[in-house]
């Protein structure tokens, strides 16, 4: 039996496990060629201080009021449509969508918001994950945020019905 909670849970249990991402959200390039993938892994850091630097930047709400005070990158997951199957909410196919704000001072050096989109997409597309199916990439839509935020949302179905 499907559980949405369960769904969500294991999400932000692979998001928050994925070491290049991570650093991909935290640290900032100083030009072009400086690779954040070859810094310290965030992971790896004393639980207290992962901790905060992982919750401001990973949401399962559409929290944004912060940015404006903030010049950060950020994921918010959640729940997108959910359609049944055979008339049934346990199975279904759920579609998640990630929202990526990216500040300028990120994306302007190195093009920051297409790499985090790059990564999510590397971690979920087409990849089965016990208890939530295979992924599918559906879409990606740039969308518009005030202040000096670029943003993306990618959206991906899972679930049984997906197939293999």
């Amino acid at each position: 039996m499907s559980s949405m909670f369960l769904e969500f849970e294991e999400i932000n249990n692979i998001l928050r496990s994925d070491s290049d991402l991570w650093k991909l959200l935290y640290y900032r390039s100083t030009s072009y060629y400086d690779n954040p993938l070859e810094k310290d892994d965030i992971l790896l850091l004393p639980p207290a201080q992962k901790n905060e630097i992982i919750n401001m930047r990973l949401k399962p709400s559409p929290v944004t009021q912060d940015l404006a005070k903030e010049a950060i990158c950020r994921i918010i997951f959640h729940p997108a449509p959910r359609r049944p199957q055979s008339q049934s909410y346990a199975v279904a196919t759920q579609f998640v969508d990630f929202d990526v704000f990216v500040h300028h001072s990120f994306n302007d050096v190195d093009l920051r918001m297409t790499k985090i989109c790059d990564r999510i997409n590397d971690i979920f597309n087409h990849k089965d994950f016990r208890g939530l199916g295979k992924f599918k990439f559906e879409n990606g839509n740039p969308f518009t945020f005030e202040g000096e935020y670029v943003g993306y949302t990618l959206t991906y179905s899972f679930g049984s019905v997906n197939g293999k």
